[in-house]
């Protein structure tokens, strides 16, 4: 319950701190942060030339500028009611279409957060059931969560979130650029690559379980045995369980590995860098091949120590 209430929590935070940075332009933003506060007084020197017709060994004049804030002040507060009456002057069909965009984002992210949290659309594929095992809390045992196809959630959500903030602030549908569909393509390639990983290897302890539970299904099996097999089932089955989403995509069978985490690390910052990238400057950002590379390098790095590894 925790958790998901700091989920919905930072979900809102960020959902409103993109309603105002939608709602003031770029350049209001940085010059109302290199503005001075009312009441300041700046002094700005200002050095003029001499004029063509000026005698000769004129030099120049310095002359001091003062300013109390306040000219500042009201260019702001002229801004926002600009912005104001831009905002009710639009079209009835261009306010829906954007109230709509937002809407829209807000339904899929929360859509995403609650089948991520009820669903195993997040989670490794195996094992098929854990034939009423509780963990420590008295709760049925789940799937752990795949960093791989987490990854590939997080790029959806954030080439959509920046596609819909242009399409409300531009109103432009060609927005898409290749870098975006390289991300997503990344996201989806890494969640195929693991795939056909898990599909061509064989966990153990996974294998042990799995035996485990055709022996307690066999009629075949001594009554007296099945209290050792019990508990052995139970046991390889809290050890594939998840125990909580970062535990689980940073975590192989020698604990916290660095391939995962380099992978998780750079994802998140690119993501974040991303969005704030087609805020201020109101397109999707070209990323550099460098930062195309290290998450390659980092998805490849984590599918090639993928295949000797052995799933939670």
């Amino acid at each position: 319950m925790v958790r998901r209430m700091f989920l919905v929590t930072a979900l809102l935070a960020l959902l409103g701190a993109g309603l105002h940075m939608m709602a003031v332009p770029a350049d209001a933003q940085t010059s109302d942060a290199q503005m001075a506060p009312p009441g300041t007084v700046t002094e700005t020197p200002i050095t003029t030339a001499p004029t063509p017709d000026a005698p000769p060994g004129a030099v120049p004049r310095t002359v001091i500028r003062i300013d109390d804030g306040s000219g500042a002040a009201a260019a702001k507060a002229a801004r926002d009611a600009s912005l104001a009456l831009a905002w009710k002057s639009l079209p009835q069909s261009e306010k829906t279409l954007a109230v709509g965009s937002v809407l829209l984002l807000v339904a899929v992210t929360a859509a995403l957060l609650y089948l991520a949290m009820s669903t195993d659309m997040l989670r490794d594929n195996a094992p098929a059931t854990f034939a009423g095992v509780t963990g420590a809390h008295g709760k049925p045992l789940r799937r752990a969560f795949s960093l791989a196809q987490s990854q590939m959630a997080w790029w959806f959500v954030i080439v959509l979130a920046a596609y819909l903030y242009l399409f409300l602030v531009t109103g432009e549908l060609d927005t898409l650029t290749g870098q975006a569909l390289c991300l997503m393509g990344l996201g989806t390639g890494t969640a195929m690559g693991a795939a056909m990983v898990e599909q061509n290897k064989t966990n153990p302890i996974l294998a042990a379980y799995q035996g485990v539970l055709a022996q307690v299904a066999d009629p075949a099996t001594p009554p007296a045995d099945l209290p050792t097999l019990t508990a052995t089932r139970d046991t390889l089955a809290r050890q594939l369980a998840s125990r909580d989403f970062v535990h689980d995509i940073l975590t192989d069978a020698n604990g916290i590995s660095l391939h995962r985490f380099q992978t998780a690390v750079w994802t998140v910052v690119i993501g974040v860098l991303f969005l704030i990238e087609t805020v201020v400057h109101r397109k999707m950002p070209d990323l550099d091949p460098y930062s195309l590379g290290v998450l390659g390098i980092s998805a490849g790095t984590y599918l090639g120590f993928k295949i000797p590894e052995q799933p939670n």
